[in-house]
């Protein structure tokens, strides 16, 4: 468990600083402990997470908690709100280990410890430590290793004929074939398609494993993606799968909702079309009106 830790800080520490992090307002809006807090406190928290987020050791801060609240640039008696509210997670001394146990397909993983104290201060958001483990390992699962090697696209050389002889079919040619494309080695020979290339059917097979990596059970996986349809529109919900398989959120449940709410609120076909259609019944009358008008 402690060499499953020390991983995991070791992959975070190298990594490249990211520029942002995922924002869920359902989330924001529904976490019963950070509703017990003020509206100051609440808004100092997200100037924590702008720290935390910045940190090398990602969603970890190892500064006593008024360092943390002068970096921040908020009170410390807000920050310590925050703590004994149990939104921000830690302690000055004799802090608890954070111990997260994954779940997939509805059963429940080896648990991993994700923070180790130490004898120093320590303070995180386990929302960032444990996204972060996850985005880790599935960013694993899709490196080259020894044992997983993309295949042979080097195409197989054809024969040349001898000195002389034609090549091809031609107008004296006896052989009426045609030469066809020669296929690279490996599956189909084609590179794997982005999201913009899936097709609609690709891309609910592709959400519905998404889901499943996250933790919800097979079986609650396409009745979540119906109900998503039966919200919205259809186009919107593959809008929102495409969106996931590109950016593999650690979360994709509320990632797809969040997505659809989006959409959902950009969108305005039907007005749009009811606007034009007017728009052309104006025009028409007008015409209609001129040319009458011209003929007596």
């Amino acid at each position: 468990m402690r060499e499953a830790a020390a991983e995991a800080r070791s992959a975070v520490s190298v990594m490249a600083k990211r520029p942002s992090f995922q924002f869920y307002p359902a989330d924001w809006r529904n976490n019963a402990k950070l509703r017990r807090c003020s509206d100051a406190a609440r808004g100092a928290w997200m100037d924590v997470l702008c720290i935390l987020h910045d940190s090398d050791e990602y969603g970890v801060c190892r500064w006593p908690l008024a360092d943390l609240a002068r970096a921040a640039g908020v009170p410390l008696k807000l920050v310590k709100e925050l703590a004994d509210k149990d939104v921000l997670k830690g302690a000055d001394k004799n802090a608890q280990p954070y111990v997260y146990t994954p779940r997939h397909a509805g059963k429940d993983g080896e648990p991993v410890t994700l923070v180790t104290p130490m004898d120093g201060p320590c303070w995180y958001c386990s929302r960032f430590v444990r996204d972060e483990w996850v985005r880790q390992r599935r960013g694993q699962s899709s490196q080259f290793s020894s044992d997983n090697q993309p295949p042979n696209t080097t195409p197989k050389s054809s024969p040349k004929g001898g000195l002389g002889e034609r090549q091809g079919d031609g107008s004296t040619s006896t052989s009426s074939s045609t030469p066809k494309p020669s296929t690279p080695d490996g599956v189909g020979g084609e590179p794997p398609k982005t999201g913009e290339q899936m097709t609609k059917d690709e891309l609910w097979t592709a959400g519905k494993s998404l889901l499943e990596q996250g933790g919800m059970p097979r079986a609650q996986c396409g009745t979540f993606v119906g109900k998503l349809v039966k919200d919205y529109d259809s186009e919107i919900v593959v809008e929102a799968v495409r969106r996931a398989v590109v950016e593999r959120p650690a979360d994709p449940v509320s990632f797809l909702k969040a997505v659809c709410q989006t959409v959902a609120g950009e969108r305005k076909p039907h007005n749009r079309q009811d606007a034009r259609e007017q728009a052309n019944r104006d025009i028409a009358a007008q015409v209609a009106a001129e040319i009458e008008g011209a003929a007596q």
